[in-house]
């Protein structure tokens, strides 16, 4: 679930046409920017998963929502239709995300907007450390499998990310202050629980060994220092 308290009061006078919504998986952010709009023509998330469509179709609810099951290497849109075109903590899964950042400029028409969000990995409290933790857990795992999913950026290469596909950013939003996402002893322990279940899929790895370590440590990790989400950027630009 997304707060980013800023940005939501940044939209709420915002009239946002025609949205699509890239990489929507269950339908989080897409939801967090239908809650903050004033108002929107249509919405639309693209999704190359069908049981994250399945998910974000009961998330979505009650909206109108087109969800479509596609990705961004080949967006199965015309040239220059939405009026406002996002993506949340989807970059570091694409392979080549400048040319994924490019595709969407293509479908936005003239003054329309591209928000970008993604979790960095700058400037990080011990909580905040975990959640980086899990996540590098994570990706190498999916990495060992033919997966592609790399680590978070920071924030210098995902500016540097939207410089190289000539983006040029009108309002960056730094949100620090998320709460704390596991706050109780019966979150943890299901949490745990997760990282067991990551743990067990990788158990014909060669590295699983190593991977079995990291969990236990980041287990133990979790227990002192908490688990908390960590910093969002938010980068909104108008294509000119």
């Amino acid at each position: 679930m997304y707060h980013l308290s800023e940005l939501r009061s940044y939209l709420e006078n915002a009239c946002v046409g025609h949205l699509l919504d890239v990489a929507t998986g269950e339908g989080d952010f897409l939801r967090f920017l239908l809650d903050s709009v004033a108002s929107f023509d249509s919405a639309t998330g693209l999704e190359p998963n069908k049981e994250s469509l399945t998910a974000a179709k009961n998330r979505l609810f009650p909206y109108k929502v087109d969800l479509v099951l596609g990705n961004v290497r080949k967006l199965p849109f015309e040239e220059n239709y939405f009026d406002f075109v996002s993506v949340s903590n989807a970059l570091h899964h694409f392979e080549q995300p400048v040319k994924a950042l490019q595709a969407m400029m293509r479908v936005l028409v003239r003054g329309g907007r591209i928000l970008i969000n993604e979790t960095i990995c700058d400037g990080l409290n011990p909580a905040q450390e975990s959640h980086i933790e899990y996540h590098t857990l994570k990706a190498d795992i999916e990495t060992a499998k033919g997966i592609y999913h790399r680590h978070y950026y920071n924030r210098q290469e995902l500016f540097g990310l939207v410089l190289e596909s000539r983006i040029e950013v009108e309002k960056s939003i730094l949100t620090i202050d998320e709460p704390a996402m596991l706050n109780s002893k019966e979150k943890i322990w299901q949490f745990s629980h997760t990282i067991d279940e990551m743990l067990a899929s990788a158990g014909d790895l060669p590295e699983c060994n190593r991977y079995e370590d990291r969990g236990f440590a980041l287990k133990d990790k979790i227990r002192a220092d908490g688990f908390q989400l960590p910093p969002q950027l938010t980068l909104i630009a108008y294509k000119a």
